[in-house]
């Protein structure tokens, strides 16, 4: 038989009740995780939102320098970063806080791992190139990093480039090869915006330096205005190239052996914009265009 609780006995009990669950409210039960399930939360939001955890405490203050992909990007860096019109001081200052986190992340004494990949966006600003140049160029000849995602990004419009302007970017970004050929050897995936490869063999700068290349990406890039561009590379490991508004005449598909998806937007001929030649792992073809009712259809064979 069980004997009446006395008052006193009643009160310790709530008392131990509501101390436990006081505990349990102010329990860190995320920071008691492991660290491959904070790393796995990390990896899904940007390395600067991933730094900026290691300040919460000192169980975190390691894991952003254990990630294996890093993803850095010189717009998150921007004062306001949906802003329609960047001025150029404004994008300086953003690769001034860029090469700073770069710095920081790829510093060898924090680092507890290699890095699989580096998604790495960036203006064409000749100060803070050298400076990412030479970070990326150490990391990948000592062995740290080993797969470079490289997009130079341009926030001008592509009607107000001029050719002058688009052939000094492209003279920029081969200058920043030259410079750093660890660079270009080891990039699998680039996009170039607004960049004319008039006076510049585009050709062997993307097929025959890039020779990890896998994805290419060109946004209103050309070798000059209705010029034909021509791709024989047998020895490429492209797998995705993705064209867009750019100002070839025609693209002829001579040789891409590994390739697997072709995307092509906005062209500005008026007959067929591309012709294929050996690329027997095309699987995916994207094409499409803004035309009005005069212009003729053309047919795909």
């Amino acid at each position: 038989m069980k004997l009446p609780t006395s008052p006193m006995e009643g009160n310790n009990r709530d008392h131990n009740d509501s101390s436990h669950s006081q505990q349990l409210d102010n329990e860190d039960r995320l920071s008691a995780l492991t660290d491959d399930i904070l790393l796995s939360i990390l990896g899904r939001v940007s390395s600067l939102v991933a730094t900026r955890t290691s300040v919460l405490s000192t169980r975190w203050r390691h894991l952003p320098w254990l990630l294996p992909e890093l993803s850095i990007d010189v717009q998150d860096f921007l004062s306001a970063p949906y802003a329609d019109l960047v001025e150029a001081n404004d994008m300086e200052q953003a690769m001034v806080s860029l090469s700073k986190a770069t710095r920081s992340l790829l510093d060898k004494q924090q680092r507890g791992s290699t890095i699989s990949s580096l998604r790495l966006n960036l203006y064409l600003t000749n100060t803070f190139l050298c400076e990412v140049g030479s970070l990326l160029g150490d990391a990948i000849d000592s062995g740290l990093l080993k797969d470079l995602d490289l997009g130079i990004l341009d926030e001008t419009k592509t009607l107000d480039r001029r050719d002058e302007e688009m052939q000094q970017r492209a003279q920029d970004i081969d200058v920043f090869f030259t410079a750093y050929p660890s660079v270009l050897h080891y990039l699998t995936k680039l996009f170039l915006k607004n960049v004319g490869f008039d006076k510049l063999d585009m050709h062997h700068v993307l097929f025959d330096c890039c020779k990890q290349l896998k994805h290419l990406t060109l946004y209103h890039c050309d070798t000059g205005s209705y010029s034909v561009f021509k791709i024989d590379a047998p020895d490429s490991k492209l797998c995705v190239l993705e064209i867009e508004k750019c100002r070839f005449l025609r693209i002829d598909l001579v040789c891409l052996p590994k390739l697997e998806k072709f995307f092509c937007e906005s062209w500005i001929s008026q007959c067929a914009p591309l012709t294929f030649g050996f690329v027997p792992s095309l699987g995916q073809l994207e094409l499409s265009c803004g035309s009005v009712c005069e212009e003729d259809i053309f047919k795909l064979s």
